[in-house]
This record gives C-alpha cells, structure tokens and sequence, in this order.
C-alpha cells in the first residue's frame, strides 16, 4: 500500500474503512484551520522539536489507535514498531513508542498521528471566561510563538474538536492511553486483514511458491 488513502480503500465496504475514512477527513479538516490560525498568529514549534513526544504518552480514542494499528500492520508493515507499542504498555509519561528522533517529524506515523498530537502547541483553549486562550508550550524554549493570546474572535479550540472525534467512535468515547490502545486493535486488524486477504506479508522472506 503506497498511501493512506489506499489503506482505506482496502477496507472499503466495511465499518472500518467508514470509521477511518471519517477521521481522515476530519483530520484534513483540522489541519487546514489550525495550519490558518497558527500562520496567523505566528506560532510555530522550534526547528527539529520533538521534545514532547519524549515526555509524553497520548490518550487516544478507540477510532485513533485503529488508524495507527492499521497503518503499523498493513502500511508501513512495522512489526519492531508494533513489539515497541506492546512493551510500552504500562508506560504512562512517555515517551510515546511511536517517537523516533531520527525520522521526519520524529513520528513514525506522522501521517496517522492522533489528534492531540496534530494540536499539541498548535491550538487553543477554551478559557474559564468563555474566551479562547492560546498558551505556549512549556517545552518551547526557542520561544518561536507567543507566550500568552486571548481571542475575542472565533478561532479553533481544543474542546470543539475532541467532541468532533468522540462523535465518530464505537466506544462510546473511551480514551485510553496509545500503547493499551493501538496494541488491542493490532490484534483485532490482524484478524480482519486475514478475512479480507489483505495480510500478503510474509515473515521469514520466503517467496510464494508459484503454481505450476
């Protein structure tokens, strides 16, 4: 599979493929709007930042950790990333399995990342006043965005799009940390994926014999 589109695609007709197809629009969505407001307001992370992934264990939902096993199992078919979230679990400070400082972004599934990953340092809040607070990162020592902003206008809050996700999932919004998660629905997409023939890989290497 050579996008995450295609990942899709392959579980079109199912549930699954609908849950994701879902997410990954609301994904784009999101990314557009917060890529406006923090164009707008000058807030970006310091160059190679990956501070928080270290220091840090995502709460995900039910419909996240399925995008993030899918594109571990049949995208990237990663199973030293998979053995990774498995042993992570229990670890609930970080650093996230998925995080590598030597790959682009320091994501392994940056194109599957979860949400508070996409708004980490990039959003606001919705503040006790009823306004939207935007506050900067803790770990952003280069100071490349502003300490302290408060909207009158509309901009994007956290709040607003955590209820957007929770209204996708099928589990009646359950947030668990991501290495319980993901490790739970690895095992279940392994188990589809084989309904579905779409597990063609092939652990010891051995070619597929031909027939005759």
């Amino acid at each position: 599979m050579d996008s995450i589109e295609e990942l899709i695609r392959a579980f079109e007709g199912t549930y699954v493929g609908q849950n994701m197809a879902d997410l990954v629009e609301l994904y784009s969505t999101i990314e557009k709007q917060t890529n406006n407001f923090c164009s707008k307001y000058s807030i970006a992370c310091g160059s190679g930042c990956g501070t928080c992934c270290e220091h840090f264990m995502p709460d995900i939902t039910v419909s996240e950790a399925r995008l993030v096993a899918a594109y571990l199992l049949l995208f990237k078919k990663d199973t030293t990333r998979i053995e990774a979230v498995n042993n992570a679990q229990g670890n609930t400070s970080g650093p996230c399995p998925l995080y590598d400082p030597d790959s682009p972004h320091h994501c392994t599934v940056y194109q599957a990342r979860p949400l508070i990953c996409r708004l980490f340092g990039a959003c606001a809040s919705q503040g006790k006043d009823g306004r939207a607070v935007f506050r900067r990162c803790k770990y952003n020592g280069e100071q490349t965005m502003p300490l302290s902003l408060t909207f009158d206008e509309d901009v994007p809050v956290m709040q607003d799009y955590s209820y957007a996700l929770r209204s996708l999932d099928d589990g009646n919004g359950k947030v668990g940390y991501l290495s319980e998660m993901v490790s739970s629905l690895v095992e279940q997409l392994r188990f589809l994926s084989s309904m579905l023939s779409l597990d063609d890989t092939n652990p010891d290497d051995t070619p597929t014999p031909l027939a005759s």
